[in-house]
């Protein structure tokens, strides 16, 4: 109907499906490859820009998190220290601090889950937090993260000190 191959006179009919034909007389034919090539090499540059700045942010998360995880079980055993002038020993220090009210709840290693290193001397009047080692080499760090009562928080520490 309107279309030539419907006609009654045309010598030669045609199977075509009309949306094809609609759609090359419209000029909607499509994309060619070469349109195509260059989207995805756009797409694949972007990408190969993108996803190691996302890891590397990532892996930096990880270290803050550890970092303040270390700064704020410290705290907690400040105020241990405060009431008992004896830090917990190493054995139960972590259900110590949850049971005395010191922590809701002791934090876990953003790497892998594990349980923080956790060490005091004999006279329990020192103390050392530790994670690792080599668990934030995305982030540059080698060695120990380590929280000692006497120094602090440090990066990089290659083995852990007695406390």
């Amino acid at each position: 109907m309107g279309l030539w191959q419907d006609r009654p006179d045309c010598p030669v009919r045609l199977k075509i499906k009309r949306r094809t034909l609609v759609r090359h007389y419209r000029g909607q034919a499509g994309f060619t490859l070469i349109e195509l090539i260059i989207v995805v090499t756009i797409l694949g540059i972007l990408t190969a820009i993108l996803i190691p700045n996302f890891v590397r942010a990532r892996s930096s998360s990880k270290l803050a998190t550890c970092q303040l995880d270390l700064r704020n079980i410290a705290a907690s055993l400040e105020l241990y220290y405060v009431e008992n002038q004896i830090y917990p020993s190493a054995g139960n220090w972590d259900n110590t601090l949850t049971a005395g009210g010191y922590m809701r709840a002791v934090p876990r290693s953003p790497i892998d889950q594990a349980s923080y290193g956790y060490a005091t001397n004999a006279g329990q009047n020192s103390f050392v937090l530790s994670d690792g080692p080599n668990k934030y080499t995305q982030s540059g760090i080698t060695g120990y993260v380590v929280y000692v009562a006497a120094g602090g928080l440090q990066i990089g520490v290659v083995s852990v000190p007695t406390p």
